[in-house]
């Protein structure tokens, strides 16, 4: 079976069905035949009977007049006459004999032997005596023939009616047995065909979510099989350039972060040693932006452990709770820049990837931290509506020109200058992370205008009450 491809395996089942549906209607159609052979042969029988009972009755009518004639004048010509209607109806007792069924045979006999004996009767002295005798026994006769050839075509007809009885139990068990055979054969094919479809669904699933650890195996029809093959190798390929990039990811940053930590050492030391005021604020300077790349690299790690895995980690959260979490660990950041962090949440508990959902706020509040204004408020608000999450960052800085908002969510872009009331240096990356982790959320992370003036990014993704 495993190597037969799917649309052979289609065409054998199919085959098989029409094959066997196909031997019934044949044998169907055969009955059918039989059966209105036999009906008609049965009617011939019939109409052949009838008309000769009735010839036979007839002739008896004729031997009984022709005698009583005969005796009464006793003339050639009534005993010729009675003669020729005598051979006439001995001949056809005689073919009805030899035709009709072993019951009938005694009694055409015995009507024949009556018939002669009447004959015979004619030329004896007492004729007149014994012909009212001779002719009663032959009626009598006749009526046991006709009643005993009834009988026999209603035993005929009971035969026939029984055989079609046998032949439409075996017809009913046979088309019984073929539908059993055609459902099983379904059933067997659809299992054998849905069964690596299932696999490959499978797969594809855990390849689209990163499980990428577990070998492909498909078992089926050679052409599914051989798509398992493709997705296999499709499986070891993404594993390799996940395993790569991670090695590469790594190395840059361990690379990075170790002159990085030497020029902070250095320049503690050297601010320790050096009096000098100048020197002072140099140092000052050099270790600012050594803290700074520090930091930038070790957000780079982060991210790297979140989108290490596609498949979301769901797990109940108090949403109020949660987002407050997030405004106080901004806080100090806030009370430098004299800038109002807001809150507005809802206290309700729902299904979240908090990992997630906290990256996405941490770039839109560092955005709007960077442009906010001093006095500034920002605003950070979740609303709930048709089991969708809604959370939005608001600020009261420039906003985003209007011919950059088709742009701010692509890799590296920045816009024109803007009055960005921070020194941390943009680089384009916050908002394609953050509609890239909505996206895995099953959801999207867009711009919408301010009512007022300032920015507004918001993330929708769906929840679980």
């Amino acid at each position: 079976m495993n190597r037969i491809s799917s649309h052979q395996a289609l065409i054998v089942g199919f085959s098989l069905i029409i094959v066997l549906l196909g031997g019934t209607v044949v044998q169907s159609w055969q009955l059918l035949e039989q059966l209105s052979a036999q009906s008609r042969e049965n009617i011939e029988q019939s109409v052949q009977i009838a008309s000769v009972m009735q010839e036979l009755r007839e002739r008896g009518t004729d031997l009984e007049r022709s005698s009583r004639q005969y005796l009464l004048v006793r003339q050639n010509t009534f005993r010729a006459s009675f003669d020729a209607t005598l051979a006439q109806a001995l001949n056809l007792a005689k073919t009805m004999e030899a035709r009709q069924d072993a019951q009938l045979r005694p009694l055409l006999q015995e009507w024949r032997n009556t018939a002669q004996k009447l004959a015979d009767g004619l030329d004896i002295p007492s004729a007149e005596s014994v012909l009212g005798a001779r002719l009663t026994q032959l009626t009598e006769i006749y009526e046991n023939i006709q009643r005993t050839s009834q009988q026999w075509l209603e035993d005929n007809n009971q035969r026939t009616l029984t055989v079609l009885e046998a032949k439409r139990r075996q017809l009913f068990l046979q088309l019984l047995l073929v539908l059993v055979i055609a459902i099983l054969t379904a059933v067997v094919l659809c299992y054998w065909l849905t069964r690596p479809l299932r696999q490959i669904e499978q797969a594809i699933l855990l390849i689209g979510h990163g499980y990428l650890e577990d070998k492909i195996a498909i078992h089926g029809p050679t052409d599914l099989r051989k798509l398992g093959a493709r997705l296999e190798w499709l499986r070891q390929h993404l594993s390799n350039l996940k395993s790569n990039h991670k090695n590469l990811f790594h190395y840059m940053t361990q690379e990075m972060k170790v002159p990085v930590v030497a020029i902070r050492e250095g320049c503690d030391l050297y601010n320790v040693s050096a009096g000098a005021e100048n020197q002072g604020s140099l140092i000052d300077m050099m270790r600012h932006n050594a803290e700074l790349l520090q930091r930038q690299l070790e957000s780079i790690l982060r991210m790297d452990v979140i989108f290490e895995s596609n498949r979301l980690q769901r797990q109940p959260v108090r949403l109020s709770a949660f987002l407050r979490e997030i405004v106080e660990t901004h806080a100090a950041d806030c009370a430098a820049r004299k800038v109002h962090l807001r809150l507005d949440a809802p206290d309700v508990s729902m299904q979240i990837d908090p990992d997630k959902v906290r990256a996405v706020l941490e770039v839109f509040l560092a955005n709007a931290l960077d442009f906010s204004p001093e006095d500034g408020e920002i605003l950070l608000r979740a609303a709930i509506r048709n089991n969708v999450l809604r959370l939005e960052c608001r600020d009261q800085g420039p906003g985003v020109a209007q011919k950059d908002l088709e742009y701010i969510f692509n890799p590296f872009y920045c816009g024109e200058p803007r009055a960005q009331t921070s020194s941390t240096q943009r680089h384009g990356v916050g908002l394609v992370i953050a509609r890239e982790l909505s996206n895995i959320m099953g959801g999207t992370a867009c711009y919408a205008n301010n009512e007022t003036t300032g920015a507004c990014f918001y993330m929708e993704i769906p929840c679980e009450n």
